[in-house]
């Protein structure tokens, strides 16, 4: 009695079963061909023009790793790098930072400076330092947003790189005068490129032309005509375009002589009438994009003085100021007519058999957003154009009566593309096909996008209008054959998108092709 109950009595673990201690295992050797290379550079033979050469044949990215490698591959990467691109912000390139860049690429010849609009950029001391160690050999030069830069550290740049060749301002600060001063230094400057260009407010007209100026892009100027000069008196001047430049362009283009060299003018946004357009001549490519003042009698005034022209894209702007009249000018006139593209044109079907029965050589016409073209239009292209290889029609009231038609005519036919034709259905995009035995490329889509039928073969969906700002040749426009409007400002097809997204989950591929804004910093070095 009194006595606590005993608590049962726990049993020790027996001890653990000694196991045998097996020793490790050995690693396996290495094959032969490595154990031969082990510790032995076989590269330390090479000369360093042949480490040069292969480091050209290089993307920039291997040949950042590649720099890694050892010292003797950073040097020979340094050493044999021609482009390189550059953050501008001040903070960036502060003290030594552009300095030592620069000696670490002494063969440098195409340089991009480029800064957010919204940070603060580089100025004239910063030219200064490029054009004291870059300044001969530099043949490109590309300068964004440098807002801190005057005419002054332009003047002093283009006094040392009188080799340039090719020029590139957008959203710089400065006015006509650094323009100017790079005109009167570099000789040899072949291309020209000014966009949204800040100080050109006050600027007197410059007085100088370009030697041997075969290129010049004038974009989103105020005051653009003070660049006339260039455009009336370079005896080389091949390429001409401005776009959306405010003021009166009618007197420059009239004062350009009638023997000018220029062959392919690109006119967007501007305020131009018949007077302009008419006193052009012997041009070869002509893009014309909302320019509501001109009209019928311009282009067929221009028409009667280009006979060569063989390529033609006209943006109406659903104006109705250009139409059979004006095409049937470029009918009777110019022959040579091989590409055409027209958006925002009510054509009909007369001027269409002028155009098939005359420009005999037409392989590429794209139609877009026209309220006239139809089953009866359709059936003519069909019937007269026999040297076709390439149709885009988007927006435009055919059907498959009219589509049909195709199967038997236009014999050259390769690659079609429908777009947003609501009266043209699946089943007659796949008697396209069907006809050709698989020889004719057929894009085609609903008129929300949604469905799509194509083989692997298909047409890009890049365009003809994404080659406007060059003349490819024919072969090279093999996968542009009309406007789309569908592809993303990333440039990747919309059909890659199409087919990512029946993969992925819609949350995923949602937060995968949303728009991203660009980051700040624009710091890369390329190959």
């Amino acid at each position: 009695m009194g006595q606590c109950p005993s608590a049962p009595r726990r049993r020790k673990a027996p001890p653990p079963f000694p196991l045998p201690a097996f020793p490790a295992p050995a690693p396996p050797p290495p094959p032969p061909l490595l154990a031969s290379f082990a510790g032995e550079d076989h590269t330390a033979d090479l000369p360093e023009e042949l480490l040069a050469l292969i480091f050209g044949l290089l993307g920039s990215g291997d040949r950042k790793r590649c720099s890694l490698v050892c010292r003797r591959w950073l040097a020979a990467e340094a050493a044999s790098r021609l482009r390189l691109a550059l953050d501008a912000r001040a903070p960036l390139l502060a003290d030594s930072a552009l300095p030592r860049l620069l000696v670490r690429f002494p063969a440098v010849s195409k340089l991009a400076l480029k800064c957010d609009r919204r940070a603060e950029s580089v100025g004239d001391p910063a030219l200064a330092l490029v054009a004291d160690r870059l300044g001969p050999g530099l043949r490109r030069l590309k300068l964004r947003a440098l807002r801190a830069v005057t005419d002054d550290g332009v003047a002093a740049l283009a006094a040392a790189a009188t080799n340039l060749r090719k020029l590139s301002v957008g959203s710089c600060a400065f006015g006509a005068k650094g323009i100017e001063a790079v005109l009167r230094s570099c000789l040899h400057l072949e291309e020209l490129s000014i966009k949204r260009l800040r100080g050109l407010a006050d600027s007197e007209p410059i007085a100088v032309s370009g030697p041997r100026l075969q290129s010049l892009s004038l974009k989103e100027l105020y005051n653009g005509q003070c660049f006339s000069c260039l455009i009336t008196q370079s005896p080389n001047l091949k390429t001409l375009k401005i776009i959306r430049c405010s003021g009166d362009w009618d007197a420059v283009l009239q004062d350009v002589p009638r023997d000018s060299p220029i062959s392919e003018l690109h006119l967007e946004k501007l305020q131009v009438s018949d007077r302009g357009v008419a006193a052009l001549f012997g041009l070869e490519v002509l893009y014309l994009a909302k320019a509501p003042e001109v009209t019928d009698v311009g282009l067929a005034a221009l028409a009667a003085k280009s006979p060569r022209l063989r390529k033609l894209h006209v943006d109406g702007w659903k104006a109705n100021r250009i139409g059979d009249r004006g095409l049937a000018a470029v009918a009777q006139k110019c022959a040579s007519l091989q590409e055409l593209v027209l958006i925002g044109v009510n054509l009909t079907y007369s001027s269409l058999e002028l155009i098939g029965t005359n420009c005999s050589i037409l392989e590429r016409l794209a139609l877009c957003g026209s309220d006239t073209f139809g089953d009866a239009e359709i059936s003519c292209v069909a019937a007269k154009c026999t040297a076709l290889r390439k149709l885009c029609i988007k927006a435009c009231p055919v059907s498959d009566a009219g589509m049909d038609k195709l199967a038997k005519g236009c014999p050259r036919l390769v690659k079609v593309k429908v777009k947003k034709c609501r009266r043209v259905t699946s089943e007659c995009a796949e008697r396209l096909r069907a006809s050709r035995n698989g020889a004719l490329a057929v894009n085609f889509d609903t008129p929300g996008g949604a469905g799509e039928l194509q083989d692997a073969r298909s047409i890009d969906e890049s365009g003809v209008l994404d080659n406007a700002g060059s003349d490819v040749p024919p072969e090279d426009l093999d996968d542009r054959i009309g406007p789309d409007l569908s592809s993303g400002s990333s440039g990747r097809p919309s059909r890659w998108k199409a087919r990512m997204s029946a993969l992925l989950p819609r949350s995923l591929s949602v937060s995968i092709f949303r728009w991203q804004p660009r980051g700040a910093s624009y710091t890369s070095h390329e190959s």
